[in-house]
């Protein structure tokens, strides 16, 4: 992300692409439930807590942390056009590259990078991994949210639907990048997008989904691959300094 091209590229990200697939104001509520399924429960009960959100696009994930009480957030993004958005909804926000910001010893309790790593160059995520992990408040965590490459279906169409994506991780190479920066302590699981109360017929989906998992897990398992056992959408990552 701190190509000169790209750089370029994040200018006009809404308008060339982020908003061709995102309403906020439209997809707001059902994003703001599946930020409380999957990641409320690993934010600190100190509602005080400073969490950097990294590459915080338009602003989605600081609706959730403003909507749940906490105020101590900060969210960095190196578009001009993601800025003006967040700050027109009235987020805390500042424009700047990301590895350029935790140069100046950004201490905070949670680093929150959803859908970010898979834009950096793995010498770049590694360098941006470390940072992070020295920047982290003792007991602090890192909560990554990326693509899943080994989905069949959609993880290789996911590294090609962005230009400015570099790379798309499996369980294991996600745990490798954070050991390699550092982290011990870390837990890898699906994002789960099916909230029954919200949606009935998620419950007929997850089913459906359920039962393609256990098809590509036999598949894998056929081809030799058995230490990949999680093959839904996307992939969320919780690391502890």
């Amino acid at each position: 992300m701190t190509m000169n091209t790209d750089k370029e590229i994040y200018k006009n990200y809404i308008s060339t692409h982020f908003g061709s697939f995102h309403n906020f104001d439209k997809e707001i509520y059902t994003i703001f439930r599946l930020f409380k399924r999957n990641h409320l429960r690993y934010l600190p009960k100190n509602k005080d807590a400073k969490i950097l959100d990294l590459g915080c696009g338009m602003g989605h994930f600081l609706y959730f942390l403003e909507k749940e009480g906490y105020n101590n957030y900060l969210g960095i993004d190196i578009s001009p056009e993601n800025i003006k958005f967040c700050k027109d909804k009235g987020f805390n926000v500042v424009q700047d590259d990301i590895l350029e910001f935790l140069m100046e010893n950004q201490k905070a309790d949670v680093f929150i990078l959803n859908d970010i790593i898979e834009h950096f160059s793995i010498d770049d995520a590694i360098k941006l991994l470390k940072m992070i992990y020295s920047n982290l408040n003792l007991g602090g965590k890192v909560i990554i949210k990326t693509t899943n490459g080994a989905n069949p279906l959609l993880g290789n169409s996911s590294v090609y639907q962005d230009i400015t994506h570099k790379f798309c991780f499996t369980q294991i190479s996600l745990a490798q990048i954070l050991k390699v920066s550092g982290f011990n302590k870390i837990e890898i699981f699906p994002q789960d997008i099916y909230i029954f109360t919200y949606n009935p017929i998620n419950y007929v989906a997850k089913m459906v989904v359920f039962l393609l998992n256990q098809i590509f897990w036999l598949l894998f398992m056929l081809y030799g691959k058995k230490t990949i056992t999680i093959f839904d959408k996307h992939l969320i990552a919780v690391a502890e300094k």
